[in-house]
């Protein structure tokens, strides 16, 4: 084999790597056929479609990716061969064997599709939960929901401040199940937790005329309670339920079990004066 001279092998070596630099500069790199291309924009957030499939049309949407970024949830019931996207109180499911399409339980007049095991159903379909809307132009969905309301989005911050893991309850259950007066109230949001945490948020506005003592002595009657269960069961929560916080400002009520406490108590202050 004929050896190379040490100058000659820079040269070539050099030579080698200034080619694939030169062609960089003029390379061309076209989109992914097989990549999910509509850009999807829900309550004022870009959502990362990174990772998902292609769909047949720029109006159809990854129902999972779409669930959990509005604070709901995706489920295959496996032994019906169904798809369950709750978003609150709403629920759209998927009958795969047809992927046919019902909202809260009514079928609709359209179908989903599967590619990828992703399901897609066409963006008009989330109009039929109450208080979203979704937009078509061209590439892109815009998508607004009832989690786009200024007072969830605080409670949701609060709680991911936080680090809680907690279920949305609604007026019924709050008054049947915790004893809190929502007839009181013109608004209110609320998480309770599983029963091994008494971490729980309440954030409202009174009604006019609210009766505040029936208001501020519920609360605290729900607060004596976790303390009753917390200071024998899984006691190391019981600090966290001494230094709950009920706060009433300007007609807005806050109640508070959780880490971070004096943040989140600031949170809703802050939320309370922006409101001025």
């Amino acid at each position: 084999m004929k050896k190379l001279g040490t100058a000659a092998l820079t040269l070539a070596l050099a030579g080698a790597m200034a080619v694939p630099a030169f062609a960089a500069e003029n390379l061309v790199i076209s989109p992914n056929p097989n990549a999910y291309s509509t850009a999807i924009t829900l309550n004022g957030e870009a959502l990362d479609t990174t990772g998902i499939p292609a769909a047949s049309r720029p109006d159809l949407l990854p129902m999972r990716l779409v669930a959990e970024a509005d604070h709901g949830s995706a489920y295959w019931d496996q032994e019906n061969n169904e798809g369950w996207f709750q978003f609150g109180e709403g629920r759209i499911v998927v009958q795969f064997e047809a992927n046919t399409i019902l909202v809260n339980d009514v079928a609709v007049n359209t179908t989903a599709e599967v590619h990828n095991g992703v399901t897609y159903i066409p963006a008009a379909v989330l109009e039929g939960l109450e208080g979203f809307t979704a937009t078509v132009s061209d590439d892109t969905v815009t998508i607004t929901t009832p989690n786009n309301d200024p007072m969830v989005k605080l409670a949701y911050s609060i709680m991911d401040n936080s680090g809680m893991f907690g279920s949305r309850t609604y007026e019924d259950m709050l008054t049947d199940a915790y004893q809190i007066p929502a007839d009181q109230f013109e608004q209110i949001v609320a998480f309770f937790p599983m029963i091994t945490s008494p971490d729980t948020i309440i954030v409202g506005k009174l009604s006019d005329g609210a009766d505040e003592k029936a208001v501020t002595d519920a609360l605290e009657a729900y607060r004596q309670r976790q303390e009753d269960t917390f200071s024998w069961y899984l006691s190391q929560h019981l600090p966290k339920v001494q230094d709950a916080r009920t706060v009433i400002e300007d007609g807005y009520v806050f109640f508070f079990i959780g880490e971070k406490a004096d943040e989140a108590e600031q949170m809703f202050r802050d939320y309370v004066a922006a409101q001025a």
